[in-house]
């Protein structure tokens, strides 16, 4: 190489240099800000407040940007999305179901994501004709109310209509007409009192069972644990909202909050958290 080569390819050695320290240096300067704080109205279910869940949740993410979470509206999935329907809300979170699908598709939310999980459990009569107590295999189970021809009552609370269907299309299982109940209201008190007049198994939600918040004579805990009988949340975001109401959507699904659902409340009740995780980028529960 000639001296003027040489001079040459120092040079651009040299510039390469600077560019690279420029690069880092703004790199370490100029990361990623969340918005400036703000106020974020949010609509949540009443399970989530009552279990403390959405006080933990709040409290952490306040503390790490600044913004305030104020809390807007609570209580009954149809409360909750009749509050955001009328306006002022920058968030929603409820179970997944087509009032929130609707909440979209009418140009009112954005963003359905899934961020949290609860579960119900098989309740039935003290006498379990069926035999199915303490099992934890919810499709076996109710393939043994079926075969037993025991009374099953069937019902939409909490979405409990959808999750039967999983399982029956899993187990290929076909409800006894004459034993099968059918009950519209969509209350878990109501749905609990029917199944203790009918002698009937059914599915309510795990906590408020557990808790006692739930109950009914001569009805009892049968299956429990099986992830099938798993639910997801959504959270959505106002179409109008701001970029922290954006920000705390995404937080949801970040590790913190994961890692936290994987946790809160373990051992309270039995031996699972009150909520769990679900599977994203950020974090894979084990």
């Amino acid at each position: 190489m000639t001296g003027r080569a040489r001079r040459l390819a120092l040079a651009a050695l040299a510039l390469a240099l600077a560019a690279a320290a420029a690069v880092g240096c703004r790199g370490a300067s100029e990361a990623p800000e969340r918005p400036a704080p703000a106020t974020i109205r949010v609509a949540v279910i009443g399970g989530m407040i009552e279990t403390g869940l959405w006080a933990a949740v709040a409290e952490r993410y306040e503390r790490l940007t600044g913004h305030k979470v104020e809390l807007a509206a609570s209580g009954p999935k149809h409360q909750v999305v009749a509050a955001f329907r009328r306006g002022g809300i920058d968030l929603i979170t409820v179970h997944a179901s087509d009032a929130m699908v609707n909440l979209v598709a009418d140009g009112l939310a954005r963003d359905p994501q899934p961020w949290a999980r609860n579960d119900l459990v098989i309740v039935g009569p003290a006498a379990d004709p069926a035999g199915v107590r303490g099992a934890r295999d919810a499709v076996a189970a109710l393939g043994k109310i079926i075969a037993a021809k025991a009374p099953l009552l069937v019902h939409a609370s909490l979405g409990a209509d959808g999750v039967l269907h999983d399982l029956r299309e899993e187990g290929r299982l076909v409800l006894d007409r004459e034993a099968t109940l059918l009950f519209s209201e969509d209350n878990q008190h109501k749905v609990l009192e029917r199944a203790a007049a009918a002698g009937a198994y059914t599915m309510v939600g795990r906590i408020p069972f557990l808790s006692k918040k739930l109950f009914a004579p001569g009805i009892e805990l049968m299956v429990a644990g099986d992830p099938r009988l798993r639910r997801p949340y959504l959270v959505e975001v106002a179409a109008t909202a701001g970029p922290a109401a954006r920000d705390l959507a995404a937080f949801l699904r970040q590790r913190e909050v994961q890692a936290l659902l994987a946790t809160f409340g373990k051992g309270k009740y039995d031996d699972q958290p009150l909520f769990f995780p679900v599977v994203v980028p950020e974090f894979v529960p084990e």
